[in-house]
């Protein structure tokens, strides 16, 4: 639930919401007619860092009727970026969607583009060619424009516009205030008849200038044909007769200016959740007042529940699975418990089935398809492991979700098209599990990190509800032994991880090529120790902990006369520096998932020394059992052992917790800093 709070979203803008004076006046901008001032700009006093800055935006988007086509949706766009630093050139290259399914598409016109260069004390301008527009298909609903603007470099002012239209009223294009560069003014109008209604949803953190809506009265003007019977006989020239029809335009203006850039920081989910921006959905229809019908298009997630269900790419692939019935009956042969049932059909599909890489609500083919060809994409390869699953007795349903990179999903209103992928939730024993066979080094009842994305919807035959996408903890433990033998400190590391740590560690011996080769790969990189030798246990064994065990020796050793040792007492997954850098944040922090990381060291004090400091025990935690951590330091006889726990309990961190997470993170980055100190006690 708090997560749809901090999104800020579904601010139905019914009336005039003035946030500066209405008398701000936009500037008057013309394409191509560019000023000295913007020629010879070189920083944005705003944000002196920025690479680019988008001095102008300005979209347009209206319904109209047309005589032969009926109403059409346009939009227009028309937008000026100044390069100001070489990495601000691919501000230079621009890519633009558009619809396009075997029914219906938009139709990209007008598209022109110039890049204006100050050259010699003059203005000099490129023209956009046709050869640098390249056009491609990403898949069976969307195509991509692509262009690059000729002569860009630092300096550059460049101008775009273009116009999409389409019959399409239901896609109302959403207009973004910011970017990941500055805006210093952006504008949009929305313009559609009173037989449209659309919700109007705000999002992001940056105030706009105003919003405001007015009215005013159209005209459709048509001519009608009319036969005309005179004594019984039709006439031989039709009249023809001018018709027109009256009715009220919402018009509605946006306007942003100064808006900073919007900047990626450490754990956070996809930049488009809190970016600045309006989004419209297509409410109802309404032609009622000309002799037409109404029609509702909001949709509750029991509309969309259903129209899943009946979908030839979704819940059809549920029903015709009789083709399944040997497999599952093969696979689960002698075993009656609904775990090991679950855990055998799971690991048959993981295996068997290799994942595209495609994301996916929808299957690209049929479940039966997919089985035979062993390949799929998410939505082929998570509703066969739903439907094999049934067949086995196990209660088993579809939940559709949105990606950490495609946004949250809307639970205010809610469109199968913010849904991007489907995972499984099954019911073992009473207990809740979530499934994604995707992976094939993927522990059973957990998902990928890319699917703990607040909520997603279940699917179900009778009942529809919402999902938390989450994971049980992570854990990491390490014991590690050390010892100084002339001056050399070598010793032993062993480790634990389960969950998502073991995850990550069995991908990254698969994508090193193998246990030697990640290995060889660890040796190289690493600074202060030498691996000398390792043991990695239950790679193949997914629902035990990877267990990983080496030989180290530290790079640098010491002098063996040496009056004082310093020795770095955490060795391994040591927090160096605090990510969280910045002085204030305005989004929230998400880490996915919660995690416990225990570290464990013994060190031998050589002959000849003691411990001249030990540093201070001390535990402390975060408010609201956020997070916690321990250090626990003592010496016993000729052994010091050091115990260590830092866990943090939450996947999500609201701002105004930004302060305590990032003064915890320090006391902890300082805490593990600190250094046991050997001095000589023996001349």
């Amino acid at each position: 639930m708090k997560s749809r709070l901090l999104l800020l979203i579904a601010v139905f803008l019914s009336s005039v919401q003035l946030i500066a004076q209405e008398t701000q006046e936009a500037p008057k901008v013309k394409f191509e007619k560019v000023s000295e001032e913007e020629l010879s700009m070189k920083t944005y006093p705003n944000d002196t860092t920025a690479d680019a800055v988008i001095l102008y935006d300005d979209g347009t988007s209206f319904i109209k009727y047309e005589l032969q086509k009926g109403f059409m949706l346009t939009y227009e766009r028309f937008v000026r970026i100044k390069v100001l630093k070489q990495n601000g050139v691919n501000w230079g290259n621009f890519y633009i969607s558009l619809y396009s399914s075997s029914q219906n598409h938009e139709e990209l016109s007008s598209l022109k583009g110039v890049t204006i260069n100050l050259e010699g004390g003059k203005a000099v301008k490129s023209e956009l060619k046709k050869d640098a527009i390249f056009r491609e298909r990403e898949n069976k609903y969307w195509e991509a424009v692509r262009l690059s603007m000729p002569s860009v470099k630092v300096g550059s002012v460049i101008d775009l516009k273009y116009t999409i239209q389409s019959d399409m009223t239901w896609n109302l294009r959403t207009w973004k205030f910011q970017y990941t560069i500055p805006v210093k003014w952006s504008q949009y109008e929305v313009i559609y008849p009173e037989y449209f209604t659309y919700n109007h949803s705000s999002m992001g953190y940056h105030p706009m200038l105003y919003s405001k809506n007015t009215q005013k009265i159209e005209n459709i003007n048509y001519s009608e044909r009319l036969e005309t019977n005179k004594g019984g006989f039709r006439s031989a020239q039709p009249t023809t007769v001018s018709r027109s029809i009256s009715y009220t335009t919402q018009v509605y203006n946006y306007a942003a200016k100064d808006i900073p850039a919007i900047k990626g920081e450490p754990y956070l989910t996809d930049l488009g959740n809190f970016t600045t921006q309006i989004k419209f959905e297509l409410a109802n229809t309404n032609f009622i007042k000309v002799g037409g019908l109404f029609k509702s298009y909001t949709t509750s997630w029991t509309d969309i529940a259903r129209q899943l269900k009946e979908n030839d790419s979704f819940g059809s692939q549920l029903k015709a699975t009789g083709f399944l019935e040997d497999a599952v009956t093969e696979i689960t042969k002698g075993t009656t418990d609904e775990q090991a049932k679950l855990e055998l059909i799971y690991n048959h599909v993981q295996h068997m089935m290799k994942w595209d890489g495609y994301k996916s609500a929808f299957t690209s083919k049929s479940i039966k398809k997919a089985y035979s060809d062993k390949t799929g994409n998410s939505a082929d390869i998570n509703l066969l492991l739903t439907a094999m699953l049934n067949r086995a007795k196990i209660n088993a349903f579809p939940v559709v979700l949105s990606t950490r990179d495609h946004g949250m999903l809307s639970f205010a209103h809610a469109t199968i098209s913010d849904c991007n992928y489907v995972i499984v939730k099954a019911d073992i024993n009473g207990k809740p599990m979530l499934l994604d066979a995707t992976e094939p080094n993927l522990q059973t009842g957990y998902i990928p990190f890319r699917c703990l994305n607040g909520e997603g919807h279940l699917i179900g035959d009778e009942v529809s509800e919402p999902v938390p996408l989450s994971n049980p903890k992570s854990i990491e433990n390490a014991i590690v032994q050390l010892e100084i033998k002339e001056g050399k400190m070598t010793g032993t590391v062993e480790q634990r991880l389960s969950g998502l740590s073991a995850f990550a560690f069995r991908e990254s011996v698969k994508t090193a090529g193998g246990k030697q080769e990640q290995f060889d790969k660890l040796k190289n990189s690493s600074s202060e120790l030498d691996y000398l030798e390792y043991k990695y246990n239950n790679l193949d064994s997914l629902n035990q902990p990877v267990g990983i065990a080496y030989k180290i020796a530290m790079k640098e050793g010491q002098d063996n006369d040496a009056g004082i040792i310093y020795i770095d007492p955490v060795m391994i997954n040591r927090h160096k520096n605090n990510p969280f850098t910045s002085p204030t944040r305005e989004y929230p922090v998400d880490f996915g998932v919660p995690f416990t990381e225990g570290y464990t060291m013994q060190l031998t004090i050589p002959e000849g020394y003691k411990a001249e400091g030990l540093p201070e025990s001390k535990s402390f935690a975060m408010e609201g059992k956020g997070g916690r951590f321990l250090y626990q330091i003592s010496q016993v006889e000729n052994k010091i052992v050091l115990n260590l726990r830092f866990s943090i309990d939450k996947t999500q961190y609201i701002p105004s917790e930004y302060q305590a997470l990032k003064t915890f993170y320090d006391l902890v980055v300082n805490k593990q800093a600190e250094q046991i100190i050997l001095k000589k006690t023996t001349l």
